[in-house]
């Protein structure tokens, strides 16, 4: 959620598309040529559709929107996909918002649906004045490499957008969960064993504990009716998940690493791909957490 940023931001990371997440591009302002601009859509329209197979849905059941003038708010709307895909199953009236501070992966407002918007916000800045308590629900994923350690701050900005009554929704996977999922227990995994924890002593902020206490600080916040939902993905669905998120050590390499962990990151990618096909791969826990704002 995260263009090119000035030194002391508050993103961990700033941003190109890899799974979904957003990692810094400070250091290479060019990266994001159009081939790597192109592959990082796919990838990120992949995952949308990958983690709604997953949960089984795009908003939880117990969020109504039945409304014929439902207001949706979708925060670090990348390409929309979430908000277009939504807007299928919401009445032409609804209003459907998405916020970013870089729209440029989101298509031209011509391709858009009639009652879906894109617009520049940063999630880090005060919520501008107009849009206080506007909405009923506010969706918001995968901002966990944005975060540095405390999503405090920006659960109470997301709090302050809903409506009385109106309900949260935030999806984050658990990375602190990920293991090493094989076909065989014979099978060969030391270059994913390596790769992990080659990046994890890197900087434990890789490693971001804060999303599996979101059901905590949903509470803590005020909010009630607080459920979480925690799936573990068939195998399947994993190793589609598994063959982009190698693409993050790639990308740790290039940007965050220093020179000789760059090269044994960039040389332990290739292995590890071949474990793959051997029948090895990264899992872990991802979950859903809604709550809903008390009424006046």
């Amino acid at each position: 959620m995260a263009t090119p940023s000035a030194a002391g931001s508050d993103y961990l990371l700033s941003r190109d598309y890899v799974d979904c997440t957003r990692w810094d591009c400070d250091e290479h302002p060019r990266y994001a040529a159009a081939a790597d601009a192109a592959s990082s859509l796919r990838r990120l329209n992949l995952q949308h559709y990958l983690w709604t197979q997953m949960f089984g849905y795009l908003l939880n059941p117990m969020v109504d929107t039945s409304s014929d003038t439902l207001k949706v708010a979708d925060i670090g709307t990348g390409t929309g996909v979430w908000l277009t895909d939504l807007s299928r199953h919401l009445a032409t009236s609804a209003q459907l918002d998405g916020f970013d501070v870089d729209t440029s992966q989101a298509p031209p407002r011509e391709w858009l649906p009639p009652n879906v918007n894109i617009r520049t916000w940063d999630i880090f800045t005060d919520v501008p004045d107009e849009l206080v308590e506007q909405y009923d629900v506010v969706h918001v994923k995968l901002l966990v490499f944005v975060v540095k350690g405390d999503p405090i701050p920006i659960l109470r900005n997301l709090i302050r957008m809903l409506k009385p009554g109106g309900w949260l929704q935030w999806a984050e996977p658990d990375v602190p969960s990920m293991r090493i999922s094989k076909t065989q227990s014979s099978k060969a995994d030391d270059a994913l064993q390596r790769l992990f924890n080659l990046t994890a002593a890197q900087d434990p902020r890789l490693v971001p504990k804060w999303p599996s206490q979101l059901p905590g600080l949903f509470q803590g916040q005020g909010l009630a009716q607080v459920e979480a939902h925690r799936v573990d993905a068939n195998p399947h669905q994993e190793f589609a998940m598994h063959q982009c998120n190698l693409l993050i050590y790639d990308m740790i390499a290039q940007r965050g690493a220093s020179s000789a962990q760059a090269k044994e990151i960039s040389s332990l990618v290739p292995e590890a791909a071949h474990e793959t096909k051997g029948g090895a791969m990264f899992a872990f826990s991802r979950l859903t957490v809604v709550g809903r704002k008390a009424q006046d």
